[in-house]
């Protein structure tokens, strides 16, 4: 795949996932989504250059199917967090979990009040076991950082 050189804010553009090309919506999380008086610019405003670069690393790096394990893992710990004994394998993560979008956070505030870490970007998308909360896979300093909510990342 080319290199993305521009895109805005919620573009879409197509990536690999589970063997598959599949479009997904790209946003800002971080600090470009604000202007220099610190108010939310209109939503389809240009992705920086980090933003960009972060971005073009990750279509390169990461693939999805590289964590099934981590994501069947944290599938398995969301139905027990819920009292249902259902479990799942590796092989039926795609069942599991949808993702629609690919968040990026270039941000100057790296790590909460608890001392963790947020993603830097991450795959951003639903998980039928906890609802509405969705999952984030996160990735920061071009590593695997873990798997949550999609609240981590925003």
């Amino acid at each position: 795949m080319k290199p993305i050189e521009q895109l805005n804010n919620e573009d879409s553009i197509y990536i690999e996932l589970f063997g598959k090309r599949k479009k997904v919506e790209v946003f800002s999380t971080g600090d470009n989504k604000f202007d220099e008086t610190g108010h939310y610019k209109p939503r389809n405003f240009a992705l920086s250059e980090k933003e960009i670069a972060c971005l073009n690393w990750f279509i390169e790096n990461v693939k999805i199917e590289d964590y099934r394990k981590q994501i069947a893992e944290y599938v398995n710990d969301e139905y027990a967090n819920i009292g249902r004994k259902k479990h799942i394998t590796e092989e039926q993560v795609e069942k599991e979990i949808k993702i629609h979008a690919i968040a990026v956070n270039i941000s100057k505030i790296t790590h909460s009040k608890d001392g963790l870490y947020y993603p830097e970007i991450g795959f951003y998308g639903d998980c039928k076991a906890n609802g509405d909360q969705g999952i984030c896979i996160g990735f920061r300093n071009k590593k695997f950082l873990g798997i949550d909510i999609q609240a981590w990342i925003l």
